[in-house]
């Protein structure tokens, strides 16, 4: 138990240290504009009322990135038979990718105080190096009281290893936000 512990404190650090080191501004170098092909959905946050606006992050909050193998009618919104709302249906998360696979990336974020234009976007890097960057601009922007979630398939990188999967958000100026997840590429 002790060995499982310092395992998960040790992923989790480092997963901090990433989210530090990397800022989102890093998908400003020229990421692929995947509107075409990404999905989104968003939906009013019934919990809005009771959500007390915090100024020392603009509103906008990434709240999680998922991979999981691209399936059929996934990821979707409202979708789980039995579940209250809101729920969100995923491709189930998983670590090691195979080359030649397609991933799925859910990016999720949501506006608590800002309305206005907004870019959600996938960073991948190994290393230093940046792998994979896409955006999707969400069509109508971001409005103040709902959760979005963005879809983004992409094939899993050429490169072996681990790498680092970070999901962002940006609107107006220096609104930004963004959290990561790790992967392995066989």
């Amino acid at each position: 138990m002790r060995i499982s512990r310092l395992y998960a404190f040790s992923l989790m650090a480092a997963g901090f240290i990433a989210v530090a080191a990397v800022s989102p501004a890093v998908a400003d170098d020229k990421p692929i504009d995947a509107s075409a092909t990404a999905r989104g959905i968003s939906m009013p946050n019934p919990n809005h009322a009771a959500v007390v606006p915090d100024v020392s992050y603009g509103g906008l909050a990434e709240t999680t990135v998922t991979v999981g193998l691209e399936t059929t009618n996934l990821p979707c919104g409202n979708c789980v038979g039995g579940a209250g709302t809101p729920n969100i249906g995923l491709p189930w998360p998983v670590f090691a990718v195979q080359q030649g696979q397609t991933m799925t990336i859910s990016t999720w974020f949501e506006s608590t105080m800002y309305t206005g234009p907004c870019t959600a976007g996938i960073i991948m890097k190994q290393g230093a190096s940046v792998i994979y960057s896409a955006t999707y601009p969400f069509p109508g922007g971001c409005n103040t009281g709902y959760l979005y979630g963005v879809f983004f398939n992409v094939p899993v990188p050429a490169t072996t290893g681990f790498t680092t999967v970070i999901g962002t958000i940006s609107g107006g100026g220096t609104n930004k936000s963004g959290t990561a997840t790790f992967i392995n590429v066989q």
